[in-house]
């Protein structure tokens, strides 16, 4: 019997982030990864957007497991708020777990019953009657792992992150060519593979290695070396502690952050250099000669840029840290867009300090997603019948699909996808057809973390809190007696950040003219559902600031009824 297999993507294409696919396969679903993009400047008041779980839960008897490729938040960080809803085996590795049960302590997320299957990056699992085959590879994140769907039609095959590097002295970052040998040695029916650095010649390898940008100062500091990281940054930190190793450095953790977060690293990872037991305890700070100590900061996305701006001004809790002159400071935090504007300006304040500072950017060193030398590899490879790039945004995954049909390996413009979020793939009696997400609604528009841990799923939220930003708040208020039939208590109007005071007057005389009007209007007819009918007044409200003063307030009314 032939598998019919459906596929679709909840979030991860045309973003940066947000990774989540469905696979499904007869009735049985699988959920590859489950991620969160950040918020920025445009979403007031949103800490992550997450896949909007509406689809998942709608099929929640059917999912049968969550697999998890790595530890980054762009894979598995959706998953602290989805879980509860949608709750499924997880399968994931030592590494991954360690690293989102950390990231669900450091955010004050109530963490979910998680159930955890433990697999090896490279190995085989039976989960609910399927073959899974997981083949380790290369990316900033420790045993990170692609995954091969085995169905009668081929392997259903999905690389998440990675890159291809043969040349890692570390087992916890090694490329596994030969687990994705034995997989080729069956067909590939689909091929899903990550887009988001597309567009760059050659292979990602080396460009992605910090060591040679930095080592120099680990040979010729005169003072001590602070180097700040987004704490996911695996790969890099392994750099750090080998070359610290190497030259005879202690390291010291910045805070109590980056302690935490590095004893749980150390516990989880028998491959790091240095162990839990040879981080500087902190009352060794002042015992060890400033010139061969490394101070570690990490952070997550806009708090590491705080903590180095506190640094900068000498506002840090720690009052024994102090930048001097001869200290060297290693910005090896390349910032994702979102948070370019206060990375700037950090790093401006602690250039004023008036210590060395070392800023690497992307040009730098590169993130670590394949290029187009590693995708070929993947292509020529696997040889799929089917190629879907995913992760990225739409330019990247037009370079993705352009690159596997110049690879003439059999792929065409019928074979090559580039979709839309809630867009499916059927594939049925020998062809893959698309399924609009017009013609069978699948609910995409993320859902949002709003408070570190309230999940909001109204876009209008945002849409209130950019009005609020830019045109400001009228509230008007009162209070009404059905037996009376009259407004017992008020009107109260307040006004916030769209007109100055001195010219309030006749703003405010306006509105509450046309708010009482409004109000007796209805109690002359009788109708006390005020909720029902306050949109009429706020839109004759609107209209009437709009025409004095060309501004757009959000106008909230608030009209209570007693008797």
């Amino acid at each position: 019997m032939k598998d019919t297999i459906k596929v679709v993507a909840l979030g991860g294409l045309d973003e940066n982030g947000r990774e989540c696919y469905v696979v499904e396969v007869n009735d049985d679903l699988f959920v590859f990864d489950c991620g969160l993009s950040f918020a920025d400047k445009t979403s007031p008041g949103i800490d992550y957007f997450i896949p909007n779980e509406d689809y998942l839960v709608e099929h929640k008897d059917k999912i049968k497991a969550y697999i998890l490729t790595h530890g980054h938040d762009e894979n598995m960080g959706g998953i602290l708020y989805v879980y509860d809803h949608v709750p499924a085996p997880i399968y994931c590795t030592k590494s991954t777990r360690a690293i989102l049960l950390a990231q669900g302590e450091f955010n004050g997320v109530k963490i979910p019953k998680f159930d955890f299957h433990i697999v090896e990056p490279s190995s085989t699992v039976e989960i609910s009657g399927h073959l899974f085959h997981f083949f380790q590879t290369t990316h900033n994140a420790p045993k990170s792992f692609g995954v091969a769907l085995e169905t009668s039609e081929g392997n259903v095959v999905y690389t998440s992150d990675f890159i291809v590097d043969y040349t890692v002295d570390n087992s916890e970052f090694r490329f596994d060519l030969k687990a994705l040998s034995n997989i080729a040695d069956k067909p590939t029916l689909l091929l899903m593979a990550d887009s988001k650095s597309a567009g760059h010649e050659g292979y990602c390898a080396p460009r992605h290695r910090l060591s040679p940008h930095v080592e120099k100062y680990f040979v010729n500091s005169q003072g001590r070396l602070f180097i700040c990281l987004f704490y996911q940054n695996i790969y890099r930190l392994y750099e750090i502690f080998n070359l610290a190793k190497a030259h005879r450095k202690k390291i010291y953790p910045y805070d109590d952050f980056t302690r935490r977060f590095l004893e749980i690293m150390l516990t989880e990872d028998e491959q790091m250099v240095f162990k839990k037991e040879d981080l500087l305890a902190k009352e060794d700070l002042l015992r060890v000669k400033q010139e061969d100590l490394v101070i570690i900061m990490l952070g997550k996305e806009n708090d590491l840029y705080d903590s180095i701006y506190s640094l900068s001004n000498h506002t840090n809790q720690d009052k024994r840290i102090s930048l001097i002159p001869t200290d060297t400071f290693i910005i090896a935090a390349v910032p994702i867009p979102t948070l370019e504007g206060v990375a700037t300006q950090s790093t401006d304040y602690l250039y004023r300090s008036g210590c060395h500072v070392v800023w690497l950017k992307g040009k730098d060193v590169v993130a670590m997603h394949p290029g187009q030398d590693d995708l070929k590899l993947m292509l020529s490879l696997l040889k799929p019948k089917y190629y879907f790039p995913v992760r990225g945004s739409y330019v990247n995954l037009m370079s993705n699909a352009r690159l596997a049909l110049s690879m003439k390996i059999g792929l065409n413009h019928s074979s090559v996808f580039v979709l839309d979020n809630g867009t499916q793939l059927h594939y049925q009696d020998d062809k893959m057809t698309i399924i609009s997400n017009q013609t069978d609604r699948i609910h995409t528009i993320p859902s949002m973390v709003d408070g570190l841990g309230t999940v909001k799923g109204d876009t209008l939220l945002v849409d209130d809190r950019k009005k609020l930003s830019v045109d400001g708040v009228a509230v008007l208020a009162a209070t009404v007696s059905r037996k009376e039939k009259r407004i017992i208590a008020g009107p109260d109007c307040q006004m916030r950040g769209f007109v100055f005071v001195k010219d309030a007057e006749p703003t405010l005389k306006l509105m509450t003219n046309i708010f009482v009007d409004g109000i007796n209007a209805l109690i002359k007819e009788n109708m006390f559902d005020f909720d029902s009918y306050s949109s009429v007044i706020e839109e004759k409200i609107k209209k009437s600031i709009h025409r004095e003063i060309s501004r757009d307030p959000l106008i909230v009314l608030s009209i209570s009824v007693v008797d």
